[in-house]
């Protein structure tokens, strides 16, 4: 989950600081520092997590702080609590790694920490604060962690980067972290950013800048996202996570305001580093696609179910004062959004794109034929749907609407010869029936033989295409 759709940067924060390769992840980079919220990063060994951390506190002259999660104790970050003379409160014996005047504190191997030191990094990292006692001088609390090991490992993949004992965060803690970011590893670096990481030139030969007028500078511009977007910026976020929860990713209240908060520094961050005009709507989705805590688990999201999601609640917030729309886009299932568009009376070129949308949304290839094919019969002759509707379900239903014949074949393939007895036994049956349904079921099977076959039951799609006839009225042709 490396991006998505950005501008060209006309300043580069990790390129200045000699870090290739993390262009993508500049706004999220900078709205955390304007913002101070805690950031999480997530990668493999060697990927630069550490030393991006590092280079950011030497260029904004903070009093840095590493620490490594996996083997420090909890007197190691604040010192011996001992009574003062009074006996009326505590005073701390402190080290000079102590976190008392620390402006920037890095927690590594998070992930392999203690669930005993867990609990007590919440206040630190959340609020500033240790047992009550705020942390004056400390502005950010950033952390990193390798990806968590899998349940059961797959040691015979070599590709795969399997880190032991590295484990799923407390979602208590996981959700004080507004940025959760994965960091690119080296098959995720472009040839460009290859060639700079394995150059002899001197990191402090990249551009200079002031980062610290930087980050005042986006906080000023947040000011002026919020008046301009923030209430309607509440809508889209309330649709968001309703969507979320729907795709198995639940966020807490907590999450929300976060991410309403995320949206609108990133935003404000895209508009500094970028040389061309920014949409709100690809700054929410890059917050967005870099703000879920389940980026943290064993099996975080992929890329394109967190874009779904985004797309989906942007369309809902931009439509919201056409009733229409909003009722379709409320609903989750996109063949449903075709029925109820059609029962509105949306125009041929608005159903032509909920249909398209339709075909799109779902990954077996028998399921596109088979909709296609439903879809076609239903508004072959009372529509006029646009050529860049009709040109993906004419390539699909070629498959059934043509004539077939069942016709010997050869094969070694004892998946395809299993099929092919069972098939062409229930379709000599079934064309017994002669009706127009009966031979569209028929095509229907021997038209997505044998490929598609191969990876799912015909018995099964055949249900489904029945399913799909009956949802769209097809009762004779």
């Amino acid at each position: 989950m490396l991006g998505t759709s950005e501008s060209i940067n006309q300043i580069s924060i990790t390129e200045s600081l000699g870090i290739y390769g993390w262009k993508h992840l500049d706004a999220i980079i900078l709205a955390a520092l304007a913002t101070e919220s805690p950031l999480l990063l997530i990668g493999p060994h060697g990927t630069a997590k550490t030393l991006l951390v590092e280079r950011i506190a030497v260029a904004l002259g903070l009093e840095f702080r590493h620490y490594n999660a996996s083997l420090i104790n909890y007197d190691d970050l604040v010192g011996i609590p001992l009574p003062d003379e009074s006996k009326q409160k505590l005073e701390f014996v402190t080290t000079p790694g102590a976190i008392w005047s620390a402006g920037f504190v890095f927690f590594d191997e998070i992930s392999r920490c203690r669930a005993d030191l867990q609990n007590k990094l919440f206040p630190i990292i959340h609020e500033r604060k240790v047992i009550g006692i705020p942390l004056e001088e400390l502005q950010f609390r950033w952390s990193a962690m390798n990806p968590p090991s899998p349940d059961e490992p797959d040691f015979d993949n070599l590709a795969a980067d399997i880190y032991l004992g590295s484990e799923p965060l407390d979602p208590a803690l996981i959700d004080r972290f507004p940025f959760v970011v994965p960091v690119p590893n080296w098959r995720d670096l472009e040839l460009d950013a290859r060639r700079r990481l394995l150059s002899f030139a001197d990191d402090d030969s990249a551009e200079s800048f002031d980062l610290t007028a930087l980050i005042a500078e986006c906080r000023d511009g947040m000011l002026a996202v919020e008046h301009e977007y923030g209430e309607w910026l509440g809508e889209y976020i309330i649709y968001v996570i309703d969507l979320l929860h729907r795709a198995n990713l639940p966020q807490s209240p907590r999450r929300a305001r976060m991410l309403l908060n995320s949206i609108i520094a990133v935003h404000s961050a895209r508009r500094l580093l970028s040389d061309d005009v920014v949409d709100m709507d690809i700054s929410a989705e890059i917050a967005l696609m870099y703000s879920l805590p389940q980026t943290a688990t064993e099996v975080p999201p992929t890329s394109a179910s967190v874009v779904a999601v985004h797309r989906q609640a942007w369309e809902i917030s931009t439509k919201l004062d056409n009733d229409g729309w909003r009722q379709i886009l409320e609903e989750e299932d996109a063949v449903q959004r075709v029925l109820i568009a059609e029962e509105l009376g949306f125009d041929d070129e608005e159903l032509g794109q909920l249909i398209t949308q339709a075909l799109a949304a779902y990954e077996a290839d028998y399921r596109k034929v088979s909709l296609a094919v439903a879809m076609y019969l239903a508004f072959r002759e009372r529509r006029k749907l646009t050529p860049a509707a009709w040109e993906p379900i004419t390539k699909l239903v070629l498959r059934v609407l043509q004539p077939r014949r069942m016709t010997l074949f050869s094969t070694n393939n004892q998946t395809d010869i299993n099929n092919w007895t069972n098939i062409k036994q229930w379709a000599v049956e079934r064309r017994a029936d002669d009706t127009d349904i009966a031979r569209l079921e028929v095509n229907f099977i021997l038209g997505c033989f044998p490929d598609m076959w191969r990876v799912t039951d015909w018995n099964d799609a055949l249900g489904q295409f029945k399913q799909d006839l009956a949802t769209f009225g097809i009762a004779e042709v």
